[in-house]
């Protein structure tokens, strides 16, 4: 059944699922491009920070003759430990701090904005045995293990090559002193971590890659969902199908409202009537208010009969007037045969046509 629908998941997910599933924490993000920046930030400060080591070579200098000519005890050990790992930890304070901002700005360019408390709710299924036994056998687990394997296998091979590179340099610092050895270290160092965050940075475009590609994968829908996601977001046909069918009905009753008030209506006279009202004042041409056809356009008469509103049989005008919109004033080709009925109408009320 699992194969079946993971096999039936052929849709790319929307972006409603997309929301959904950030909401509750579950965003695609790369662990290795996170890690990858302390280091780079390491070999950047090597490299541009030449004040900052060159104070923190000078101290272990300091720190490694102190300890060669200090006489050591228990009493000046415990002096020489609180004393280097306070100053030390001042030295190193700027870049553990600029270390700690660039892993914020880095998971924030992965996951944006994001605060929810979603992830650290206890979900039950996950400590089920089975459940354990599926992602120990999942494709992530997999491309974790292989990624390991590699990156492990990598890092060796450049401490193996670097080590034999300079094999034959390390009987040489017998003779050397103090200061050049802890200078001759810090290049070493320097050349390793270059080389290691070179060789990571590969690792981890591929994982971010494979992270994103992942979550899509994991994120597809089947057809079915698209469609229940569709009626969630727009509703169900018969509800819209309902929904208008109520706003019809209340769109015809205050048509039918204006009915009354309506000057005269215009009939063919069964199947159309047309009411037509003009207020010289706020009107340029005389508009329509209601029309209707068959039951509707009954319904119209009788009601202008009840409130003895003139009701005119004029079948070609009628069948045309009908073709207009609500509330839409009459075109000009219309103005003459409307005019003369108007005249008609307020001329048996005793108004005047304006």
């Amino acid at each position: 059944m699992a194969e079946q629908d993971k096999e039936s998941r052929t849709e790319q997910p929307t972006g409603r699922r997309l929301e959904k599933a950030r909401q509750e924490g579950d965003v695609p993000k790369s662990r290795e491009l996170t890690s990858l920046f302390p280091l780079w930030t390491i070999f950047l400060f090597f490299v541009f920070g030449s004040a900052f080591f060159a104070s923190l070579v000078n101290y272990f200098r300091g720190s490694l003759v102190r300890g060669v000519t200090t006489p050591l005890n228990e009493t000046s050990l415990i002096y020489i430990f609180r004393e280097d790992t306070a100053q030390i930890g001042l030295m190193m304070m700027p870049l553990l701090a600029l270390i700690l901002f660039g892993v914020m700005v880095i998971h924030f360019l992965q996951t944006g904005f994001l605060i929810t408390t979603k992830p650290l709710e206890l979900d039950l299924s996950k400590l089920s045995p089975l459940s354990g036994l599926k992602r120990l056998v999942s494709l992530n687990m997999v491309f974790e293990t292989v990624k390991g394997l590699l990156k492990v296998a990598a890092l060796g091979l450049i401490l193996y090559f670097l080590l034999k590179k300079e094999v034959f340099n390390l009987p040489l610092l017998v003779d050397m002193g103090m200061p050049t050895i802890v200078d001759y270290a810090f290049v070493q160092i320097k050349k390793l971590i270059m080389i290691s965050a070179l060789v990571l940075t590969i690792f981890a475009a591929a994982d971010f890659a494979y992270q994103k590609w992942n979550y899509t994968r994991q994120k597809k829908m089947t057809k079915d969902e698209i469609k229940e996601e569709y009626k969630e977001i727009e509703g169900s046909p018969m509800v819209k199908q309902r929904i208008r069918s109520v706003q019809r009905e209340m769109a015809r009753r205050r048509m039918m409202q204006e009915v009354p008030k309506a000057d005269v209506i215009i009939t063919n006279p069964t199947h159309f009537a047309v009411a037509l009202k003009y207020d010289v004042e706020r009107m340029g041409a005389p508009r329509v208010v209601a029309k209707g056809a068959n039951l509707v356009a009954k319904k119209i008469r009788e009601i202008a009969k009840a409130n003895h509103v003139p009701v005119i049989e004029n079948k070609p005008l009628a069948r045309a007037l009908f073709g207009l919109k609500l509330e839409q004033e009459i075109p000009e080709i219309f103005y003459k045969a409307v005019a003369a009925i108007l005249a008609q109408v307020y001329k048996e009320k005793g108004k005047v046509l304006g």
